[in-house]
């Protein structure tokens, strides 16, 4: 009993660090084990290759284009960050009928991403919706195939799927939003302070924590969370305009059946998350503290 006393965080976080090592550190080792091995011979056969996957992603193509994507997709992350941050910022301020905007800010997210990936298929199709409001204002020459062309239709992906995220990221900002003392914009609002001025010089100083949190959770979104809405809408395609990591781990591993390739694929896509994510915690969490 006086050994339960003293060990009792560790007793009551057993059943979760079981599941962790089960679920997340067995899975993570095998793989890591597995990348050393090839499978491309035979189904069931492995052959030991060493080092030999991890230098042929040096060479292969579609790999490097997906690492390229994914740098492209990096560049819009400020508009994954900040959008949801307006939207909340102004629901915050209690706007005209602000919890039923909440709501429906919310509902996107919601929807199973397969559902949205098809569901933008016929919006943004070559005879969707948005194309023949187009035709029909006179901007016949905007009526294109957004998913077709190599040049947008990455980021015509990454524009469905900022309306399907920005709903969690504005709910995830309200929540912070609430724990800032209403004194601190009323004293504010009495000395002249603009909207703008309240965005910048209390909201946002106040809430760099969660924003450095929802930054790291788009980051690392990106590399290993948008499988469902590449594979409704585009395949990888035209070409590999859209082919992310994740994709080609799961094209490796199921169409080309090397799981020994798809595991080096995995544990490269792993560090690259593991250190962007670990650069992402360290600027965000480190400028907070020097603020304080």
């Amino acid at each position: 009993m006086e050994w339960a006393r003293k060990h009792q965080g560790i007793l009551l976080a057993l059943p979760a660090i079981v599941l962790i090592v089960i679920f997340k550190i067995y899975p993570l080792i095998n793989g890591v084990l597995m990348s050393f091995t090839s499978s491309s011979q035979g189904v069931g056969t492995k052959v030991f290759v060493g080092m030999n996957n991890y230098v042929k992603l040096f060479s292969d193509k579609i790999f490097l284009n997906s690492l390229l994507n994914i740098v492209k997709a990096v560049l819009v992350i400020p508009i994954f960050v900040i959008v949801p941050l307006l939207v909340a910022f102004i629901i915050h301020k209690r706007c005209w009928g602000w919890s039923f905007f909440r709501a429906t800010y919310f509902f996107p997210y919601l929807l199973p991403p397969v559902m949205v990936g098809y569901m933008f298929s016929f919006v943004l199709g070559p005879n969707g919706p948005v194309n023949s409001i187009l035709i029909s204002i006179g901007l016949e020459k905007l009526a294109i195939n957004w998913f077709g062309h190599q040049s947008i239709a990455l980021f015509s992906i990454l524009a469905v799927i900022l309306w399907s995220w920005f709903g969690l990221g504005t709910i995830t900002y309200l929540a912070s939003m609430s724990t800032i003392p209403d004194e601190l914009f009323e004293s504010a609002i009495l000395d002249g302070a603009k909207s703008r001025q309240l965005l910048w010089y209390i909201t946002i100083p106040s809430i760099i924590p969660t924003i450095g949190y929802w930054t790291v959770l788009v980051t690392t979104s990106f590399f290993i969370g948008l499988f469902p809405y590449i594979f409704a809408l585009t395949e990888g395609g035209p070409g590999y305009a859209t082919m992310m990591p994740e994709y080609y781990v799961y094209l490796v591993a199921t169409r080309y059946l090397d799981a020994g390739y798809a595991s080096a694929i995995g544990v490269v896509l792993f560090l690259f998350i593991f250190i962007l994510a670990m650069l992402q915690i360290r600027y965000m969490y480190t400028g907070s503290q020097d603020d304080v």
